[in-house]
């Protein structure tokens, strides 16, 4: 077997997916091990549990050691990793480590990861490491100022969802790098206090955007107010923000979300109460939209709890499972992905 030229084992590999066959030919030799590695190890999805420890014999931390134990270190041969659970505070040195060695990694999604007794803590020289995370282009977090120090540093971020709302410093800092001219996917949620700075953010980050592939835009308004927006002020909150993304030519799909939700008002004359009420108006607004603003090149929108598909000139329901601002949903799909 150890005559077989590389280009060869490598060939019989690319035939090799189910994981029974891939396991059973990774115990041939150490060389094809390494390319066994390379197939079952392309996409890793690694749940945490709140009562494990660095030091327990549980099967997702045995897995993560052997990641980066020598001989057969295999961590640099992740593609496509998803961190979630619930770990505790000594998992994270042997996170870090595992993250310090998927050199070739393209998306990492890890906003469901969650360190108990204070939360994850990233050293500040990993972000001007040139080994750190080199070939990134995928970044789904929860954290608003590690996901910006990251992509700042990062020359092939393209698609990028942040949970934890951002201030205007933040925003500015994520729009004062490169990444403008290369995204294709932001997904963002804005700490604001009125719809007036809402606007303006949209201004601000339409401007940098202006001229770039953006092609998926996902805007979550935090209020941070007493009172939620009311429906008038959503009203004209959703106008002046088609105004202002008329710049983004390369724009097919769009979000728009204030939380808390704007309250709709129904009175005895109404014919439609309650989710039918509410889907009515949120529909006409966004017809609006795209009548108004003229995003004709729009082929999905949705506004609040709603989304449509633009087909044919028609809007045709989204699922609400399907909607971008659900905390599990990401646009971005590694390949082979089942989402």
């Amino acid at each position: 077997m150890d005559c077989l030229p590389e280009e060869l084992i490598s060939y019989i590999f690319d035939f090799l997916h189910a994981e029974a066959a891939l396991s059973s030919a990774m115990l041939v030799s150490q060389r094809w091990y390494m390319y066994g590695a390379r197939n079952l190890h392309h996409t890793i999805d690694l749940c945490i549990g709140p009562s494990v420890t660095v030091n327990s014999c549980d099967v997702a931390v045995c897995f993560m050691k052997r990641l980066v134990s020598s001989p057969l270190s295999s961590a640099h041969l992740i593609r496509h990793l998803t961190l979630s659970g619930f770990a505790p505070l000594d998992i994270q040195e042997l996170l870090l480590d595992i993250l310090g060695r998927t050199t070739h990694l393209r998306s990492l999604n890890m906003h469901a990861l969650h360190i108990l007794q204070g939360g994850m803590h990233f050293p500040q020289e990993i972000f001007s490491s040139p080994t750190f995370l080199p070939n990134l282009v995928a970044l789904n977090a929860s954290s608003a100022p590690f996901s910006v120090s990251l992509v700042q540093t990062r020359q092939y971020v393209e698609a990028l969802r942040v949970h934890e709302p951002m201030d205007d410093a933040l925003l500015r800092r994520l729009l004062g790098s490169g990444f403008t001219q290369k995204a294709k996917l932001l997904e963002l949620a804005l700490s604001v206090d009125s719809t007036a700075a809402a606007i303006a953010r949209v201004g601000i980050l339409a401007s940098a955007l202006a001229g770039g592939p953006l092609c998926a835009l996902a805007l979550q308004f935090d209020m941070d107010r007493p009172k939620p927006v009311s429906w008038e002020e959503f009203e004209g909150l959703i106008t002046e923000v088609g105004q202002r993304l008329q710049c983004l030519q390369n724009l097919r799909r769009l979000s728009i979300v204030t939380r808390p939700d704007p309250p709709i008002a129904v009175t005895a004359s109404d014919r439609l109460t309650g989710d039918s009420r509410r889907e009515m108006m949120t529909r006409q607004l966004a017809e609006r939209l795209l009548t108004d603003s003229e995003l004709s090149s729009l082929e999905r929108i949705e506004l609040r709890w709603h989304g449509w598909k633009i087909q044919d000139g028609k809007m045709v329901a989204v699922p609400r499972t399907q909607l971008m601002r659900g905390p599990h949903r990401w646009l971005f799909e590694a390949p082979g992905s089942s989402r």
